[in-house]
């Protein structure tokens, strides 16, 4: 059996999945196999990859177009690899991009997720000067999933154990990468490294443009989810609080408060998310939230615990919002 399934879910992906292909045959860790998965294509993807003789690539048809979640999980009995690496049909791997993650994997032996750095490049493989740097130290990154997606996809290398134990991804049109990733860490070690692993494709056709509104909605269920897992139960608000911009956002002070309040109690209990860097972020936020539209209350809001704590203080952010308080008591007493 080999160490690692690389998996390339295709759908009318002619131009340029043999790029891809060809970034997975020329890696320096050579124990793998290569599952392609044709999503009931079009164009000439099928042709393109019988092309390629080499005996580690497997292709597996659809009956049809069934989507990323589907086709993804196929992977559940059609992987043979301990670990999985998964790779876009549109995206380019570094050579060394298995060497690598799998010495981690058999270094942390309880690690279940593992992603990295990747290069954006445009439709015709050149870089754009701009780069994916996800969040790499992994309790922060485990805290930051109660709020976003913090792996990019195409660099990610995970356990089979772990990938089949919560059953696949989730069945969202968009987003199912973050519901995989955020149910795993539920349970399981995952991190980042900070090392460029992939080129990654920015194009017309990318899925995450096409589908941002359904993405939305998607988003929602994942934090709905967790929240569930976190025995969370509040009356009367919206826990989608958490998803909406910290600056210029309609909610007030007091419903940030009635949310975050909650969640850092049941965590406390619970042990969900690394407690310090979930109530840093937490912490962060309610500063950047009371500065916004705390008025004349501003400094006693900041004080206000659980919140507040004062390990990750700064004497700074102490200075401005007790200014900002008496500012506006002034302006109310000589009005």
């Amino acid at each position: 059996m080999p160490k690692i399934t690389v998996f390339m879910a295709a759908y009318n992906a002619a131009p340029f999945i043999s790029q891809a292909i060809e970034s997975v045959l020329n890696q320096t860790f050579e124990d793998f196999e290569l599952l392609i998965v044709n999503d009931g294509s079009t164009d000439n993807t099928r042709e393109i990859v019988h092309s390629f003789t080499d005996p580690r690539i497997r292709l597996i048809e659809n009956d049809g177009n069934k989507g990323l979640s589907f086709t993804r999980n196929v992977a559940l009995t059609e992987a043979k690899g301990e670990f999985m690496a998964i790779l876009d049909s549109d995206d380019i791997a570094h050579p060394d991009r298995l060497e690598i993650q799998i010495q981690h994997f058999l270094n942390r032996p309880k690690l279940a997720v593992l992603g990295g750095y990747a290069y954006i490049i445009d439709h015709t493989g050149c870089r754009t000067g701009q780069e994916m740097a996800p969040i790499c130290e992994t309790n922060t990154l485990h805290a930051g999933l109660l709020f976003y997606n913090s792996f990019v996809h195409s660099t990610v290398m995970l356990r089979m154990s772990a990938f089949t134990e919560v059953g696949g991804y989730p069945p969202y049109i968009a987003a199912e990468d973050y519901g995989l990733f955020s149910r795993i860490a539920l349970k399981h070690e995952v991190s980042n490294i900070p090392q460029y692993l992939i080129e990654y494709r920015i194009h017309g056709n990318n899925i995450s443009l096409q589908k941002k509104d359904i993405m939305e909605a998607q988003l929602k269920d994942i934090l709905f989810y967790q929240l569930d897992k976190l025995s969370l139960s509040i009356t009367n608000l919206d826990p989608a609080i958490l998803l909406s911009p910290v600056t210029g956002s309609k909610y007030s002070p007091k419903e940030y408060y009635t949310l975050y309040r909650s969640i850092i109690f049941e965590n406390r209990k619970h042990k969900q998310y690394p407690t310090i860097e979930l109530e840093r972020i937490f912490f962060n936020n309610w500063y950047a939230i009371i500065m916004e539209k705390g008025k004349s209350n501003t400094f006693p809001l900041f004080l206000r615990k659980p919140i507040f704590n004062q390990q990750y203080v700064t004497a700074k952010q102490i200075r401005k919002t007790f200014k900002q308080s008496l500012k506006y008591l002034l302006g109310i007493q000589r009005s």
